[in-house]
């Protein structure tokens, strides 16, 4: 074994058998190596593993801390604890997207970027001038951008597509109000009425919502935190039911923050091929890496044109602009007539202003930025969590976007703690969303995305724990 490798599993052992803490600050790069007798290149190989395992993060100028141990999140270990399932409506979920947009609340549980970077304003500086350029041209305010939508938009987003490794044709790709309609008209054209989707668990609550809406029955394979979707289960799941298509969100997903491996992505693919299934890649969160370079996409690895590849705007740059797109492959025409005689068409000046602002450099830029930005304040909330939430809680280390996903004390129930959390003027969500069979009632997923004020925070973050506390004494 390299010995980087034994220094890494030894921490590890360390950190999960409780001898080094959550939140205690581990020996600097040059004394563990004077302790162990290594060379600085050793330490720092098995402190860069540990980092990507979540286990460990730097800390500006004060070297590395203990994270939590990774979230356990509870999953079925046999095929026969699986079952599709249809389940009713949470009006919760409404009541958590309507209050994420009061002022009045501090805003941990939003799907919002921070809109505080100058990016977006050079975007509605673009726009602003696309606006004039129409009333010149009355004509033109009378038409319709009509599917797949704007010309120059689906080529600058060819472009966009390639960085993460995926080759798409300008013709595919049809313009939609969102990645929520862009999901939903996958689904839609992919998908009826009582079929079955496999999803992976925990899965964004929108994406568990439009598929009740949408009479399709749910199969949820259970995602590990650190490699997405059990594929050994879905394996097993695909031979015993007949599931119509696969909807994962492999890259930074909402709420674990995970990244597929590439070597998982190519099993799905190999997967769908063996039972000729469609996959709906729900990639929102795709840009916003904060390691060097973009992951590929599920879609980068598809030669036949079965991934339909959904993204947007709404999470790199603007949750208001409803700006989003599929890269449908094989299915784009019958996708784009969807989207026509449902939703006729997209608003064709911010199609044209998002065409410009994706031309050069500026959204590269941009993403750069946010992405600095979102790594500090993650690095703040999970040292947060680590020192004042109560034992034992334990919290994934997002590797991009900006969520957090908080497996609290099992005695929490995170709907009540929701409406604890309301009352003292805080947003989070409740785990309880993410699931549709009660297996996340005692998580939370906070969003980070906002907190550009430490002291603020610091003392948001103190009542959670307060709150926590006092859940577990009453219970």
């Amino acid at each position: 074994m390299y010995l980087y490798r034994r220094l890494m599993t030894q921490i590890a052992d360390q950190i999960e058998t409780g001898v080094l803490r959550p939140g205690q600050t581990l020996p600097s790069i040059r004394e563990l190596a004077l302790q162990r007798s290594v060379s600085r290149n050793t330490v720092i190989q098995a402190y860069d593993r540990l980092a990507e395992r979540g286990l460990i993060a730097p800390r500006d100028r004060s070297g590395f801390y203990v994270l939590c141990p990774p979230v356990r999140t509870e999953s079925a270990t046999a095929i026969d604890e699986l079952m599709p399932s249809t389940p009713g409506l949470d009006h919760l979920a409404f009541s958590v997207v309507r209050s994420a947009g009061s002022s009045l609340l501090a805003p941990l549980g939003s799907a919002h970027p921070s809109g505080e970077f100058p990016a977006l304003q050079s975007f509605r500086r673009i726009y602003n001038r696309q606006q004039r350029i129409a009333r010149r041209e009355e004509v033109r305010l009378t038409q319709y951008e009509v599917p797949p939508g704007h010309a120059g938009l689906r080529r600058q987003l060819v472009r966009h597509m390639a960085r993460s490794g995926a080759l798409v044709d300008a013709e595919e790709i049809v313009i939609t109000n969102g990645c929520q309609e862009a999901l939903s008209l996958a689904l839609q054209t992919v998908a009826a009425a009582g079929d079955i989707v496999a999803v992976e668990s925990p899965g964004f609550y929108g994406t568990l919502q439009c598929l009740e809406v949408l009479g399709m029955r749910i199969l949820e394979i259970p995602s590990d935190p650190l490699h997405g979707i059990n594929l050994d289960l879905l394996s097993k799941a695909l031979e015993r039911w007949p599931v119509r298509v696969i909807l994962v969100n492999p890259l930074f997903s909402n709420p674990q923050g995970h990244v597929m491996p590439e070597n998982g992505a190519r099993r799905l693919l190999s997967l769908a091929e063996r039972y000729d299934l469609p996959i709906i890649e729900d990639d929102v969160f795709g840009d916003l890496s904060y390691e060097k370079g973009r992951p590929r996409t599920v879609r980068s690895w598809d030669t036949q044109g079965r991934v339909l590849l959904c993204s947007s705007l709404s999470k790199s740059l603007d949750s208001d602009l409803r700006l989003g797109w599929v890269a449908a492959g094989r299915y784009s025409e019958q996708l784009c007539y969807r989207k026509y005689v449902t939703t006729m068409a997209c608003r064709g000046q911010i199609q044209a202003a998002a065409a410009e602002f994706l031309s050069g450099s500026r959204f590269g830029r941009h993403i750069r930025t946010v992405t600095r930005c979102y790594r500090e304040r993650r690095d703040f909330t999970l040292e947060a969590i680590n020192r004042f939430f109560p034992d034992p809680t334990h919290v994934n280390m997002p590797l991009g976007g900006f969520h957090c996903w908080v497996e609290l004390p099992a005695a929490v129930n995170s709907t009540r703690l929701y409406s604890e959390l309301m009352q003292q003027g805080i947003n989070a969500t409740p785990g309880s969303l993410f699931g549709t069979r009660g297996q996340f009632d005692h998580f939370l997923r906070i969003n980070y995305s906002c907190i550009n004020d430490r002291e603020k925070y610091t003392k948001i973050f103190k009542k959670i724990a307060n709150t926590i506390n006092f859940i577990c004494d009453t219970v």
